[in-house]
């Protein structure tokens, strides 16, 4: 894909430019703190995956839609959901048992940006559950001219990530009349197992959510100017 191109080029640069500068990155093959993190992504990042994949990568994603299935209609709102899906769903379906990423070629621009200036161990906190002091004491650690604060990820890299994933939406908007963003595995999944891509309204893309029991504002993002 032309944008993942792009973007590792932007990053490559980066990273060395930063690591150059005497300052370290802790992202790491096995860490996978961030794997646990709902990822969010677009339609044709998750289409460009749902062809390559394993019977082992099928059944583990089938299992992830199932949890959320299950889940979902407890989630009140963003920040509920993304605790839950943090700290009960599991990680990633694409993470295998070792900690390491089964479609990292393949892996969307939202993971490819999201890189740690700090050890593993803090991608896995629960913020809302630290003390003021150990908040403090975080905080403090942080490079505020590199990171997309309060968070200890770095923010040029994740600008320039979203840059990317506009663009992809606006083509996909010019050329089917409608786009969409939201839960990567959600989206591997549907378009799988029910051709999501065929869509061509609004109401038919509701219609195959309600029938496979995912009809949540919090998954996806349909979006159609038309």
């Amino acid at each position: 894909m032309k944008e993942h191109h792009q973007f590792s080029s932007f990053a490559d640069a980066w990273i060395s430019s930063y690591l150059d500068s005497g300052k370290q990155l802790y992202c790491r093959d096995n860490c996978s703190g961030c794997c646990h993190l709902a990822v969010h992504a677009t339609f044709p990042e998750a289409v460009a995956v749902a062809s390559e994949l394993s019977t082992q990568q099928t059944a583990a994603l089938a299992g992830y839609v199932e949890r959320i299935k299950n889940a979902h209609k407890d989630w009140g709102n963003l920040k509920s959901y993304l605790k839950e899906h943090r700290q009960k769903l599991g990680p990633c379906p694409f993470l295998n048992q070792k900690g390491s990423c089964t479609i990292y070629p393949l892996r969307p621009l939202t993971c490819r940006a999201l890189l740690s200036t700090r050890p593993a161990a803090w991608c896995t906190v629960d913020f809302s559950e630290l003390n003021n002091w150990d908040k403090q004491a975080y905080e403090s650690s942080l490079d505020r001219q590199v990171v997309a604060w309060p968070t200890h990820y770095v923010a040029e890299t994740q600008d320039f990530g979203q840059q990317l994933e506009k663009t992809l939406l606006e083509t996909m908007q010019r050329e089917k009349g409608w786009a969409l963003s939201g839960n990567f595995a959600i989206m591997v999944w549907l378009e799988q197992t029910c051709r999501l891509s065929d869509v061509t309204s609004k109401n038919e893309f509701q219609e195959l959510l309600a029938t496979n029991e995912l009809n949540s504002n919090l998954l996806l993002d349909f979006i159609n100017h038309n």
